[in-house]
């Protein structure tokens, strides 16, 4: 059976996205701080995504017993937090687990990236669009970058967005499909009570990013399968 490792996925989005592909017949790696939170009918792996040791133990374990990966979802994330924590949660953790786990990626793996809307490029001050959109822009210069948390909630994710296409070129020589992908406002801890989408429309947004043809695209950033910007 297929297998998947998704982050945050002890509530909202990732636990519903978790839940879905379980019942699909995936093996499912719920990544979570609390194994006891991880959903039934998946396997609790501890991480936290704040933590760069806790990533880095994640993915010995995994290596360690020859575990391949057909997807990972980068779902965690943090909101109304410190710049500090915001960064270190939405784009040095999956830029740190992603980079750790390349190695067990197989060939025409898929990986998704969870953005937002509030990430749009043309929300962000110039500043920022003009540093995520120069030529050359390279991974280091997103782990610098994050380390400055230059922003707020949408900046990060502007920064992932970004993250996205440069770990597209980086794989696409072993058919690895990268993209980001936007599950909408959704009614969970985060988007609130609200928002205008259930869990399971937004999880869906991410599913069909999961199951892309070997044809999809990839670099790229959509909702509900419809490019974004």
């Amino acid at each position: 059976m297929p297998t998947v490792l998704i982050t945050g996925a002890s509530r909202g989005i990732g636990r519903e996205l978790a839940v879905t592909l379980a019942a699909q017949g995936w093996q499912v790696l719920a990544g979570v701080r609390d194994p006891l939170a991880a959903p039934a009918g998946t396997h609790a792996e501890r991480v936290d995504m704040a933590d760069a040791e806790s990533i880095e133990a994640l993915a010995r374990r995994l290596r360690a017993r020859g575990q391949a990966l057909d997807a990972l979802v980068n779902n965690a994330g943090v909101y109304e937090q410190a710049r500090r924590l915001i960064w270190d949660v939405n784009v040095l953790g999956p830029l740190r687990l992603t980079l750790a786990l390349e190695d067990l990626l197989a060939p025409g793996a898929r990986v998704v990236m969870v953005t937002s809307g509030l990430g749009s490029l043309s929300a962000q001050p110039p500043e920022l669009v003009r540093r995520l959109g120069a030529p050359g822009l390279s991974l280091d210069d997103l782990d610098s970058m994050a380390r400055e948390a230059p922003g707020g909630y949408g900046a990060s994710k502007a920064a992932l967005t970004a993250m996205a296409r440069l770990f597209a070129d980086r794989l696409r020589d072993r058919g690895i499909l990268v993209n980001a992908i936007s599950p909408g406002w959704v009614r969970s801890d985060m988007g609130g009570a609200n928002a205008p989408r259930s869990l399971r429309q937004g999880a869906a947004s991410l599913l069909w990013g999961v199951q892309l043809p070997a044809d999809g695209p990839s670099g790229g950033c959509f909702e509900d399968g419809l490019p974004l910007e």
